[in-house]
Protein backbone atom coordinates (compact mmCIF):
# COMPACT_ATOMS: atom_id res chain seq x y z
CA UNK A 1 0.00 0.00 0.00
CA UNK A 2 1.39 3.37 -0.80
CA UNK A 3 0.62 5.98 1.21
CA UNK A 4 2.20 9.58 1.25
CA UNK A 5 3.33 12.15 4.29
CA UNK A 6 5.13 15.40 3.94
CA UNK A 7 8.07 13.78 5.42
CA UNK A 8 9.90 10.61 5.80
CA UNK A 9 9.58 10.97 9.58
CA UNK A 10 5.85 11.39 9.61
CA UNK A 11 3.03 8.61 10.24
CA UNK A 12 1.46 6.99 6.45
CA UNK A 13 -2.12 8.79 5.56
CA UNK A 14 -5.07 6.84 5.14
CA UNK A 15 -6.94 6.70 2.19
CA UNK A 16 -9.88 6.27 0.92
CA UNK A 17 -12.09 2.62 1.36
CA UNK A 18 -8.21 1.31 2.62
CA UNK A 19 -8.47 -2.37 3.85
CA UNK A 20 -12.34 -2.94 2.96
CA UNK A 21 -11.52 -5.24 0.47
CA UNK A 22 -14.32 -4.16 -1.90
CA UNK A 23 -14.59 -2.68 -5.41
CA UNK A 24 -14.28 1.02 -5.18
CA UNK A 25 -14.23 3.52 -8.54
CA UNK A 26 -12.84 6.54 -8.39
CA UNK A 27 -14.65 9.42 -10.45
CA UNK A 28 -12.39 13.20 -10.95
CA UNK A 29 -14.10 15.66 -11.87
CA UNK A 30 -12.67 18.77 -13.32
CA UNK A 31 -14.39 22.70 -13.42
CA UNK A 32 -14.29 24.74 -16.09
CA UNK A 33 -13.68 28.70 -16.33
CA UNK A 34 -14.34 31.29 -13.46
CA UNK A 35 -13.87 32.10 -9.92
CA UNK A 36 -15.17 28.34 -8.66
CA UNK A 37 -15.14 27.78 -4.94
CA UNK A 38 -12.99 24.50 -3.84
CA UNK A 39 -15.54 21.51 -3.40
CA UNK A 40 -18.23 23.79 -4.76
CA UNK A 41 -18.64 22.54 -8.06
CA UNK A 42 -18.10 18.91 -6.70
CA UNK A 43 -21.52 19.86 -4.43
CA UNK A 44 -23.10 21.09 -7.31
CA UNK A 45 -22.71 17.73 -9.57
CA UNK A 46 -23.61 15.25 -6.94
CA UNK A 47 -26.91 17.09 -5.81
CA UNK A 48 -27.65 17.78 -9.39
CA UNK A 49 -27.11 13.80 -9.84
CA UNK A 50 -29.75 13.06 -7.51
CA UNK A 51 -27.23 12.10 -5.33
CA UNK A 52 -27.28 14.03 -2.69
CA UNK A 53 -29.08 11.63 -0.20
CA UNK A 54 -26.72 8.98 -0.68
CA UNK A 55 -23.41 10.94 -0.76
CA UNK A 56 -20.76 11.17 2.23
CA UNK A 57 -18.90 14.35 2.71
CA UNK A 58 -15.07 12.63 3.96
CA UNK A 59 -11.81 14.42 3.93
CA UNK A 60 -9.84 14.35 0.49
CA UNK A 61 -6.61 12.60 1.56
CA UNK A 62 -5.12 12.07 -1.78
CA UNK A 63 -4.84 16.01 -2.87
CA UNK A 64 -2.69 18.12 -1.18
CA UNK A 65 -5.30 20.83 -1.34
CA UNK A 66 -6.95 21.23 2.48
CA UNK A 67 -9.89 23.32 1.03
CA UNK A 68 -11.22 20.14 -0.79
CA UNK A 69 -13.58 16.64 0.38
CA UNK A 70 -14.58 13.95 -1.37
CA UNK A 71 -17.90 12.81 -2.12
CA UNK A 72 -18.86 9.34 -1.54
CA UNK A 73 -21.58 7.41 -2.78
CA UNK A 74 -22.44 3.48 -1.51
CA UNK A 75 -26.06 3.04 -2.88
CA UNK A 76 -27.70 2.17 0.21
CA UNK A 77 -31.38 1.59 -0.26
CA UNK A 78 -30.94 0.38 -3.57
CA UNK A 79 -30.10 4.00 -4.69
CA UNK A 80 -27.09 4.92 -6.66
CA UNK A 81 -24.40 2.54 -7.43
CA UNK A 82 -23.71 -0.68 -6.04
CA UNK A 83 -20.29 -0.51 -6.23
CA UNK A 84 -18.57 1.79 -3.57
CA UNK A 85 -18.09 5.37 -5.70
CA UNK A 86 -15.79 8.36 -4.46
CA UNK A 87 -16.14 11.60 -6.41
CA UNK A 88 -13.03 14.31 -6.36
CA UNK A 89 -12.55 17.20 -7.26
CA UNK A 90 -9.56 18.48 -9.65
CA UNK A 91 -9.59 22.17 -8.31
CA UNK A 92 -7.23 24.36 -10.89
CA UNK A 93 -8.88 27.73 -10.57
CA UNK A 94 -6.56 29.02 -7.55
CA UNK A 95 -3.82 28.53 -10.34
CA UNK A 96 -5.18 30.83 -13.20
CA UNK A 97 -3.65 34.26 -13.09
CA UNK A 98 -5.38 37.41 -13.60
CA UNK A 99 -5.14 38.64 -17.56
CA UNK A 100 -5.73 42.48 -18.33
CA UNK A 101 -8.36 43.47 -20.91
CA UNK A 102 -5.80 43.79 -23.44
CA UNK A 103 -4.29 40.53 -23.36
CA UNK A 104 -7.73 38.50 -23.52
CA UNK A 105 -8.88 41.27 -26.59
CA UNK A 106 -5.61 40.14 -28.58
CA UNK A 107 -6.49 36.38 -27.84
CA UNK A 108 -10.07 37.36 -29.11
CA UNK A 109 -8.53 39.51 -32.09
CA UNK A 110 -5.84 36.52 -33.07
CA UNK A 111 -8.43 34.09 -32.75
CA UNK A 112 -10.34 36.30 -35.35
CA UNK A 113 -7.54 35.98 -38.00
CA UNK A 114 -7.71 32.62 -38.45
CA UNK A 115 -8.95 30.77 -41.53
CA UNK A 116 -10.59 28.65 -39.19
CA UNK A 117 -12.66 31.24 -37.74
CA UNK A 118 -14.35 31.66 -41.16
CA UNK A 119 -14.92 28.21 -41.75
CA UNK A 120 -14.80 24.88 -40.58
CA UNK A 121 -15.28 25.27 -36.83
CA UNK A 122 -19.06 25.35 -35.46
CA UNK A 123 -18.42 28.36 -34.61
CA UNK A 124 -17.69 29.70 -37.92
CA UNK A 125 -21.48 30.99 -38.86
CA UNK A 126 -22.24 32.73 -35.29
CA UNK A 127 -18.20 34.40 -35.53
CA UNK A 128 -18.54 35.44 -38.65
CA UNK A 129 -22.03 37.62 -38.09
CA UNK A 130 -20.43 38.97 -34.67
CA UNK A 131 -17.47 39.93 -37.05
CA UNK A 132 -19.95 41.68 -39.17
CA UNK A 133 -21.81 43.69 -36.91
CA UNK A 134 -18.43 44.69 -35.06
CA UNK A 135 -17.63 46.08 -38.50
CA UNK A 136 -20.78 47.80 -38.86
CA UNK A 137 -20.77 49.06 -35.37
CA UNK A 138 -17.35 50.36 -36.10
CA UNK A 139 -18.30 52.17 -39.09
CA UNK A 140 -21.37 53.85 -37.79
CA UNK A 141 -19.54 55.18 -34.94
CA UNK A 142 -16.85 56.70 -37.57
CA UNK A 143 -20.07 57.77 -39.54
CA UNK A 144 -21.09 59.75 -36.67
CA UNK A 145 -18.08 60.86 -35.57
CA UNK A 146 -17.28 63.21 -38.91
CA UNK A 147 -20.89 64.03 -38.50
CA UNK A 148 -20.82 65.40 -35.25
CA UNK A 149 -17.30 66.85 -36.15
CA UNK A 150 -18.74 68.62 -39.52
CA UNK A 151 -21.91 70.00 -37.97
CA UNK A 152 -20.80 71.18 -34.29
CA UNK A 153 -16.69 71.25 -34.62
CA UNK A 154 -14.01 69.18 -32.62
CA UNK A 155 -14.53 70.72 -29.38
CA UNK A 156 -18.00 69.71 -28.92
CA UNK A 157 -17.94 66.45 -29.85
CA UNK A 158 -14.74 65.64 -27.63
CA UNK A 159 -16.01 67.60 -24.39
CA UNK A 160 -19.91 67.68 -24.80
CA UNK A 161 -20.84 63.95 -25.97
CA UNK A 162 -24.58 62.52 -24.83
CA UNK A 163 -24.84 61.31 -21.26
CA UNK A 164 -26.51 58.40 -22.20
CA UNK A 165 -23.64 57.57 -24.48
CA UNK A 166 -21.22 57.95 -21.40
CA UNK A 167 -23.35 55.95 -19.25
CA UNK A 168 -24.44 53.12 -21.99
CA UNK A 169 -20.27 52.95 -22.37
CA UNK A 170 -19.28 52.94 -18.75
CA UNK A 171 -21.56 50.15 -17.55
CA UNK A 172 -20.39 48.24 -21.03
CA UNK A 173 -16.87 48.86 -19.93
CA UNK A 174 -17.63 47.20 -16.54
CA UNK A 175 -18.93 44.33 -17.35
CA UNK A 176 -17.14 43.39 -20.46
CA UNK A 177 -13.96 43.66 -17.80
CA UNK A 178 -15.34 41.37 -15.59
CA UNK A 179 -15.95 38.86 -18.50
CA UNK A 180 -12.97 39.37 -20.30
CA UNK A 181 -10.81 39.48 -16.34
CA UNK A 182 -12.58 36.84 -14.58
CA UNK A 183 -14.06 34.27 -17.20
CA UNK A 184 -12.72 34.22 -20.98
CA UNK A 185 -9.03 34.68 -19.10
CA UNK A 186 -8.77 31.64 -17.92
CA UNK A 187 -9.21 30.75 -21.58
CA UNK A 188 -7.02 32.68 -23.03
CA UNK A 189 -4.15 31.98 -20.47
CA UNK A 190 -4.72 28.16 -20.36
CA UNK A 191 -5.49 27.59 -24.09
CA UNK A 192 -2.25 30.11 -25.49
CA UNK A 193 1.00 28.81 -25.62
CA UNK A 194 2.97 31.76 -24.61
CA UNK A 195 5.77 32.04 -22.02
CA UNK A 196 3.55 34.48 -19.91
CA UNK A 197 0.85 31.12 -19.27
CA UNK A 198 3.59 28.46 -19.07
CA UNK A 199 3.74 28.65 -15.62
CA UNK A 200 -0.01 28.65 -14.97
CA UNK A 201 -0.53 25.47 -17.31
CA UNK A 202 2.50 23.55 -15.88
CA UNK A 203 0.78 24.14 -11.79
CA UNK A 204 -2.25 23.05 -13.47
CA UNK A 205 -1.26 19.57 -15.53
CA UNK A 206 1.16 18.99 -12.29
CA UNK A 207 -2.02 19.27 -9.66
CA UNK A 208 -3.67 16.84 -12.17
CA UNK A 209 -0.58 14.03 -12.91
CA UNK A 210 -0.01 13.89 -8.97
CA UNK A 211 -3.69 13.18 -8.47
CA UNK A 212 -3.56 10.89 -11.27
CA UNK A 213 -0.68 9.23 -9.70
CA UNK A 214 -2.02 8.57 -6.36
CA UNK A 215 -5.55 7.33 -7.36
CA UNK A 216 -3.65 4.54 -9.47
CA UNK A 217 -0.96 4.23 -6.80
CA UNK A 218 -3.23 3.67 -3.73
CA UNK A 219 -4.63 -0.24 -4.86
CA UNK A 220 -7.97 0.74 -3.92
CA UNK A 221 -9.32 1.63 -6.84
CA UNK A 222 -10.44 -0.79 -9.76
CA UNK A 223 -11.58 1.86 -11.61
CA UNK A 224 -11.12 5.77 -12.38
CA UNK A 225 -13.24 8.07 -14.41
CA UNK A 226 -12.44 11.70 -15.74
CA UNK A 227 -14.85 13.94 -16.00
CA UNK A 228 -13.87 16.89 -17.41
CA UNK A 229 -16.49 20.48 -17.96
CA UNK A 230 -15.73 23.48 -20.13
CA UNK A 231 -12.05 24.30 -20.16
CA UNK A 232 -11.91 21.41 -17.68
CA UNK A 233 -12.79 19.01 -20.66
CA UNK A 234 -9.21 20.51 -22.48
CA UNK A 235 -7.26 20.15 -19.30
CA UNK A 236 -8.59 16.31 -18.40
CA UNK A 237 -7.90 15.65 -22.21
CA UNK A 238 -3.83 17.10 -21.15
CA UNK A 239 -3.61 15.08 -18.45
CA UNK A 240 -4.90 11.78 -19.53
CA UNK A 241 -2.31 11.60 -22.27
CA UNK A 242 0.30 12.83 -19.80
CA UNK A 243 -0.18 10.41 -17.41
CA UNK A 244 -1.20 7.49 -20.04
CA UNK A 245 2.85 8.25 -21.11
CA UNK A 246 3.85 6.93 -17.77
CA UNK A 247 1.23 4.01 -17.86
CA UNK A 248 1.09 2.49 -20.75
CA UNK A 249 3.81 -0.17 -20.69
CA UNK A 250 3.07 -3.76 -19.50
CA UNK A 251 4.69 -6.04 -16.54
CA UNK A 252 7.79 -8.08 -17.71
CA UNK A 253 6.13 -10.96 -15.54
CA UNK A 254 2.72 -10.46 -17.03
CA UNK A 255 3.70 -10.83 -20.92
CA UNK A 256 1.18 -12.92 -23.29
CA UNK A 257 -1.06 -12.97 -25.63
CA UNK A 258 -2.65 -9.56 -26.45
CA UNK A 259 -5.66 -10.40 -28.58
CA UNK A 260 -7.23 -6.86 -28.17
CA UNK A 261 -4.41 -4.83 -28.81
CA UNK A 262 -3.83 -6.93 -32.13
CA UNK A 263 -7.87 -6.20 -33.32
CA UNK A 264 -7.11 -2.34 -32.59
CA UNK A 265 -4.28 -2.60 -34.84
CA UNK A 266 -6.35 -4.34 -37.10
CA UNK A 267 -9.41 -2.92 -37.36
CA UNK A 268 -9.58 0.63 -36.12
CA UNK A 269 -6.30 2.47 -37.34
CA UNK A 270 -8.12 4.91 -39.13
CA UNK A 271 -9.28 7.91 -36.13
CA UNK A 272 -11.32 8.74 -39.16
CA UNK A 273 -13.07 6.18 -40.45
CA UNK A 274 -15.59 4.65 -38.11
CA UNK A 275 -19.55 5.47 -38.81
CA UNK A 276 -21.93 6.72 -35.81
CA UNK A 277 -23.69 2.84 -35.97
CA UNK A 278 -20.02 1.23 -35.04
CA UNK A 279 -19.62 2.93 -32.08
CA UNK A 280 -21.10 1.30 -29.85
CA UNK A 281 -18.96 -1.83 -31.38
CA UNK A 282 -15.95 0.31 -30.55
CA UNK A 283 -16.43 1.08 -27.36
CA UNK A 284 -16.71 -2.62 -26.17
CA UNK A 285 -13.54 -3.76 -28.01
CA UNK A 286 -11.70 -0.56 -25.73
CA UNK A 287 -13.51 -1.97 -22.40
CA UNK A 288 -12.45 -5.43 -23.44
CA UNK A 289 -8.73 -4.17 -24.67
CA UNK A 290 -8.66 -1.87 -21.18
CA UNK A 291 -9.39 -5.53 -19.17
CA UNK A 292 -6.59 -6.90 -21.46
CA UNK A 293 -4.01 -3.76 -20.59
CA UNK A 294 -4.61 -4.29 -16.92
CA UNK A 295 -4.32 -8.77 -17.55
CA UNK A 296 -0.71 -7.83 -18.49
CA UNK A 297 0.36 -5.41 -15.94
CA UNK A 298 -0.59 -1.87 -17.22
CA UNK A 299 -1.07 0.64 -14.33
CA UNK A 300 -4.15 1.57 -16.11
CA UNK A 301 -7.62 2.16 -14.21
CA UNK A 302 -9.12 4.95 -16.24
CA UNK A 303 -12.14 3.38 -18.25
CA UNK A 304 -13.86 6.40 -19.35
CA UNK A 305 -13.40 10.55 -20.03
CA UNK A 306 -16.73 12.45 -20.63
CA UNK A 307 -16.71 15.71 -21.55
CA UNK A 308 -19.51 18.11 -21.10
CA UNK A 309 -19.68 21.87 -23.15
CA UNK A 310 -16.22 20.78 -24.05
CA UNK A 311 -14.75 23.63 -26.60
CA UNK A 312 -12.86 21.25 -27.87
CA UNK A 313 -15.35 20.67 -30.56
CA UNK A 314 -14.10 24.41 -32.04
CA UNK A 315 -10.26 22.78 -31.76
CA UNK A 316 -9.30 23.94 -34.90
CA UNK A 317 -9.89 27.39 -33.83
CA UNK A 318 -8.23 27.07 -30.38
CA UNK A 319 -5.83 24.44 -30.67
CA UNK A 320 -3.67 25.93 -33.95
CA UNK A 321 -0.87 27.22 -33.31
CA UNK A 322 1.94 29.29 -34.78
CA UNK A 323 4.32 26.66 -35.34
CA UNK A 324 1.92 23.82 -36.26
CA UNK A 325 -2.00 23.07 -37.02
CA UNK A 326 -4.10 20.60 -34.97
CA UNK A 327 -3.76 18.48 -37.85
CA UNK A 328 -0.02 18.32 -37.32
CA UNK A 329 -0.20 17.72 -33.94
CA UNK A 330 -2.81 15.17 -33.96
CA UNK A 331 -0.53 13.39 -36.53
CA UNK A 332 2.53 13.77 -34.27
CA UNK A 333 0.91 12.31 -31.47
CA UNK A 334 0.67 15.54 -29.21
CA UNK A 335 -3.30 15.69 -29.11
CA UNK A 336 -4.65 12.03 -29.16
CA UNK A 337 -7.73 10.97 -30.70
CA UNK A 338 -10.03 8.50 -30.53
CA UNK A 339 -9.18 5.57 -32.14
CA UNK A 340 -5.62 6.82 -31.62
CA UNK A 341 -3.48 7.74 -34.22
CA UNK A 342 -0.95 5.42 -35.55
CA UNK A 343 2.44 6.00 -35.56
CA UNK A 344 3.90 8.56 -38.11
CA UNK A 345 7.44 7.84 -39.54
CA UNK A 346 9.36 11.17 -39.11
CA UNK A 347 10.82 10.78 -42.50
CA UNK A 348 9.36 13.70 -45.25
CA UNK A 349 9.41 11.13 -48.14
CA UNK A 350 7.89 8.02 -46.02
CA UNK A 351 4.09 7.33 -44.88
CA UNK A 352 4.63 3.84 -43.18
CA UNK A 353 2.64 4.13 -40.00
CA UNK A 354 3.01 1.62 -37.31
CA UNK A 355 0.18 0.83 -35.43
CA UNK A 356 -1.33 2.41 -32.54
CA UNK A 357 0.07 -0.08 -30.27
CA UNK A 358 2.96 -0.91 -31.29
CA UNK A 359 5.86 -4.58 -30.58
CA UNK A 360 8.78 -3.63 -28.25
CA UNK A 361 11.11 -5.67 -26.07
CA UNK A 362 10.79 -5.94 -23.08
CA UNK A 363 13.96 -6.54 -20.60
CA UNK A 364 14.91 -7.90 -17.55
CA UNK A 365 18.47 -9.06 -16.56
CA UNK A 366 19.11 -11.16 -19.38
CA UNK A 367 15.51 -12.36 -20.20
CA UNK A 368 13.80 -11.00 -23.38
CA UNK A 369 10.02 -10.88 -23.96
CA UNK A 370 8.33 -9.39 -27.00
CA UNK A 371 4.69 -7.53 -25.93
CA UNK A 372 2.31 -4.99 -27.68
CA UNK A 373 2.54 -1.45 -26.38
CA UNK A 374 0.24 1.50 -26.96
CA UNK A 375 2.13 4.62 -28.29
CA UNK A 376 2.21 7.57 -25.76
CA UNK A 377 -0.98 9.09 -28.20
CA UNK A 378 -3.26 6.29 -27.69
CA UNK A 379 -4.95 7.13 -24.18
CA UNK A 380 -8.31 6.28 -26.15
CA UNK A 381 -7.68 2.76 -26.82
CA UNK A 382 -8.63 1.44 -23.70
CA UNK A 383 -9.92 4.59 -22.76
CA UNK A 384 -13.54 5.47 -23.76
CA UNK A 385 -14.92 8.87 -24.60
CA UNK A 386 -18.19 10.12 -24.33
CA UNK A 387 -18.59 13.86 -25.04
CA UNK A 388 -22.34 15.53 -23.99
CA UNK A 389 -23.42 18.73 -25.40
CA UNK A 390 -26.40 20.95 -25.85
CA UNK A 391 -27.21 21.13 -29.53
CA UNK A 392 -27.24 24.84 -30.86
CA UNK A 393 -30.76 25.57 -32.33
CA UNK A 394 -31.83 29.00 -34.43
CA UNK A 395 -28.37 30.62 -33.43
CA UNK A 396 -29.78 31.50 -30.11
CA UNK A 397 -30.41 28.14 -27.90
CA UNK A 398 -27.84 25.86 -27.02
CA UNK A 399 -24.55 25.94 -25.77
CA UNK A 400 -22.44 28.46 -28.21
CA UNK A 401 -19.43 26.23 -26.30
CA UNK A 402 -20.08 22.79 -27.59
CA UNK A 403 -20.92 20.79 -30.28
CA UNK A 404 -20.04 17.14 -31.70
CA UNK A 405 -16.46 15.98 -31.21
CA UNK A 406 -16.43 13.37 -33.76
CA UNK A 407 -15.03 15.53 -36.71
CA UNK A 408 -12.27 17.02 -34.84
CA UNK A 409 -10.92 14.13 -32.09
CA UNK A 410 -12.03 11.05 -33.59
CA UNK A 411 -15.34 9.04 -34.66
CA UNK A 412 -14.77 6.45 -32.38
CA UNK A 413 -16.10 9.48 -29.84
CA UNK A 414 -19.60 8.69 -29.06
CA UNK A 415 -21.44 12.48 -28.99
CA UNK A 416 -24.41 12.68 -27.30
CA UNK A 417 -27.17 15.33 -27.87
CA UNK A 418 -29.03 16.20 -24.24
CA UNK A 419 -31.45 18.79 -23.10
CA UNK A 420 -32.29 20.01 -19.90
CA UNK A 421 -33.09 18.11 -16.78
CA UNK A 422 -34.50 21.17 -14.96
CA UNK A 423 -37.49 22.77 -14.39
CA UNK A 424 -39.02 24.59 -17.48
CA UNK A 425 -38.26 28.60 -17.15
CA UNK A 426 -39.46 31.24 -18.81
CA UNK A 427 -38.08 31.58 -22.77
CA UNK A 428 -36.28 34.29 -22.00
CA UNK A 429 -33.70 32.78 -19.71
CA UNK A 430 -32.71 30.74 -22.67
CA UNK A 431 -31.23 33.38 -24.57
CA UNK A 432 -29.32 34.63 -21.27
CA UNK A 433 -25.54 34.09 -22.32
CA UNK A 434 -23.90 30.83 -20.97
CA UNK A 435 -27.22 29.66 -19.58
CA UNK A 436 -26.94 26.34 -21.31
CA UNK A 437 -23.30 25.77 -20.88
CA UNK A 438 -23.56 25.84 -17.12
CA UNK A 439 -27.15 23.37 -16.66
CA UNK A 440 -25.31 20.21 -17.59
CA UNK A 441 -26.52 18.68 -14.27
CA UNK A 442 -29.40 21.06 -13.12
CA UNK A 443 -31.21 18.88 -10.98
CA UNK A 444 -33.91 16.35 -12.28
CA UNK A 445 -37.43 17.86 -11.16
CA UNK A 446 -40.47 15.60 -12.07
CA UNK A 447 -40.39 13.04 -14.92
CA UNK A 448 -38.03 13.48 -17.60
CA UNK A 449 -38.98 15.48 -21.02
CA UNK A 450 -38.24 14.06 -24.48
CA UNK A 451 -37.18 15.14 -27.01
CA UNK A 452 -36.51 14.41 -31.14
CA UNK A 453 -32.92 14.09 -31.50
CA UNK A 454 -31.51 14.50 -28.15
CA UNK A 455 -31.92 12.45 -24.29
CA UNK A 456 -32.09 14.11 -20.93
CA UNK A 457 -28.70 15.17 -19.41
CA UNK A 458 -29.08 14.28 -15.89
CA UNK A 459 -30.21 10.52 -16.98
CA UNK A 460 -27.65 10.02 -19.98
CA UNK A 461 -24.59 11.43 -17.28
CA UNK A 462 -25.65 9.15 -14.95
CA UNK A 463 -25.97 6.28 -16.95
CA UNK A 464 -22.34 7.17 -18.79
CA UNK A 465 -21.02 7.17 -14.57
CA UNK A 466 -22.56 3.64 -13.67
CA UNK A 467 -24.34 6.09 -11.63
CA UNK A 468 -27.94 4.57 -12.44
CA UNK A 469 -30.54 4.65 -9.40
CA UNK A 470 -31.24 0.92 -10.06
CA UNK A 471 -28.48 -1.73 -9.15
CA UNK A 472 -25.43 -1.52 -11.32
CA UNK A 473 -25.82 -3.80 -14.40
CA UNK A 474 -22.87 -5.69 -15.53
CA UNK A 475 -20.56 -4.73 -18.21
CA UNK A 476 -22.47 -5.62 -20.89
CA UNK A 477 -25.58 -4.38 -20.21
CA UNK A 478 -24.52 -1.00 -18.42
CA UNK A 479 -22.60 -0.80 -22.44
CA UNK A 480 -26.37 -0.87 -23.53
CA UNK A 481 -27.34 1.82 -21.02
CA UNK A 482 -24.90 4.01 -21.74
CA UNK A 483 -25.90 3.57 -25.78
CA UNK A 484 -29.38 4.93 -24.50
CA UNK A 485 -30.67 1.51 -25.34
CA UNK A 486 -32.23 -1.77 -23.49
CA UNK A 487 -30.17 -5.06 -24.12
Amino acid sequence: MTTWGTTPTEPPRPVAGEGDGRVRRAVVLIHGIGEQEPTGTLRGFVDGLGLGEDAWSKPDRVSDNLELRRMSVYGRSGRGSSVPTDLYELYWAHHAPESTVPQVLRWLARLLRRRSAWSGSPSAPVLNVLTLLLVLTLAAAVVIAVVMVWREGVRAWLTEPPFWVVLGLAVVQSGLRQVLTHRLADAERYLTPDPAGVAARTAIRNEGLELMRRLHAVEVYDEVVVVGHSLGSVIGSDILRLYWDEARHPAFEKVGPQPEAERLVLDYSDPLGLERGEVDVFQHVQRRLWRECRQRGVPWLVTDFVTLGSPLAHGRLLLDTRASSLQRRQDDLELPMCPPMPSLAPTAEADDRSGAFYPTVLRKGELERTALVGNHGAPFGPTRWTNLYFPRRAWLYGDPVAGPLRPTFGTGIRDLAVHHSGPHRRWWHRLLPMHAHLRYWAPLQGPPRERAGTVESVPALRAVLGLQQEDQPGDEEQDHHRAGRTP
